[in-house]
């Protein structure tokens, strides 16, 4: 199994990238998001996710000169004057909707915010990310797939203290739980398969959370190891702590990273397998005896305050929008002959 040669920047070797001015000029943006018109109101089921829309939006204010902001898949059925789409719409109510987007702008041969669909796909299927791991050399804890096509759930085929349950394509811990009995966790199992999720089985590692920001700026740019610890007791990192409905959680800077150099070292050969993207994150669990595991990779993960990629850039000396500005540019440079030829009036097809 072969990847890219990558260089990379790490930490404060690296700086964001800079939209070209000629490019500036041209940029016709969508920003397509849930909540992009809610205009930063707390929802009452996505929680602080629609205040993190509206910050992106008014950074997006201050980059580009023309903006239009729609909060539904259907801006997308017909082609538009639009020449980016800055898509964050990654919930939309169904399996797979974080490729959505991208498969419409595909269509249009419009460049799009993110990675390729099928690397969105693949990003968000737990069960391949762990496969990927296993042909990296890279530690994960035991796990078992459970697809929709089978409701029976039987018991995993290792044995393990706890169990940690979850959706394969779920964001933001969405439907976790975690039990030391099978026969206790089926009917939950079963429940979110007849809810047409695909399920993960995963042993329960002990620890402590730490993720790995990786940002688009030309190439990969690692930057500093953040801390995600949580006052529950298994340190698991629960929905309603990650969108605002409960405390109990944070994001710090993890002052021991140069103690675990497998944090950039695994992050490093996960990229040569999965660029180009424009921006991610690496999750990490660090046992007590040091052993160091990887659970998951995010990409187009949260872009808002107070979330780990701008937490470890504010580390660093920069803000948000720089970090916005960054993305997009890497995205509109990795793209630029859909970009060039969009700009130009021409749609770019495969011949099949």
């Amino acid at each position: 199994m072969s990847g890219i040669s990558l260089g990379h920047m790490l930490f404060d070797e690296g700086a964001p990238l800079r939209l070209k001015e000629e490019d500036k000029a041209r940029l016709k943006v969508l920003f397509l998001a849930k909540h992009a018109l809610a205009g930063g109101k707390f929802d009452k089921n996505d929680g602080i996710h629609s205040l993190y829309h509206d910050e992106i939006k008014h950074c997006l204010e201050n980059l580009v000169d023309d903006l239009a902001v729609q909060n539904s898949y259907e801006a997308l059925y017909e082609a538009s004057d639009r020449n980016f789409i800055f898509t964050l719409f990654n919930r939309g109510g169904f399996r797979n909707s974080e490729i959505l987007a991208s498969c419409l702008s595909e269509y249009h041969s419009t460049p799009y915010l993110g990675a390729p669909p099928s690397m969105r796909g693949f990003a968000d299927d737990k069960h391949l990310t762990k496969l990927l791991y296993g042909q990296l050399g890279i530690p994960t804890p035991r796990w078992q797939i459970y697809r929709t096509s089978d409701l029976s759930a039987p018991a995993p085929s290792f044995e393990a203290d706890r169990y940690v349950v979850k959706p394969n394509n779920s964001s933001a811990s969405w439907g976790i739980n975690h039990g030391t009995d099978w026969d206790d966790l089926r009917p939950f199992v079963q429940e979110l398969l007849r809810n047409n999720h695909d399920v993960i089985v995963e042993e329960y590692v002990p620890g402590e959370d730490v993720t790995v920001p990786s940002v688009g700026a030309g190439r990969p740019w690692i930057l500093y190891p953040m801390l995600n610890p949580s006052q529950d007791d298994l340190n698991i990192v629960t929905y309603e702590q990650k969108r605002g409905f409960k405390g109990g959680s944070s994001i710090e800077l993890f002052k021991e990273r140069e103690a675990f150099p497998e944090l950039v070292e695994y992050t490093k050969k996960c990229n040569t397998m999965i660029w180009p993207y424009d921006y991610g994150r690496f999750d990490y669990r660090i046992e007590p005896n040091g052993k160091v595991w990887a659970l998951e990779f995010n990409l187009s993960c949260n872009l808002g305050q107070g979330r780990a990629i701008v937490e470890s850039a504010k580390e660093l000396g920069f803000s948000q929008q720089d970090i916005v500005e960054s993305v997009l540019a890497n995205s509109v440079e990795r793209q630029r002959v859909m970009f060039e030829a969009v700009c130009n009036g021409e749609q770019i097809r495969w011949q099949m």
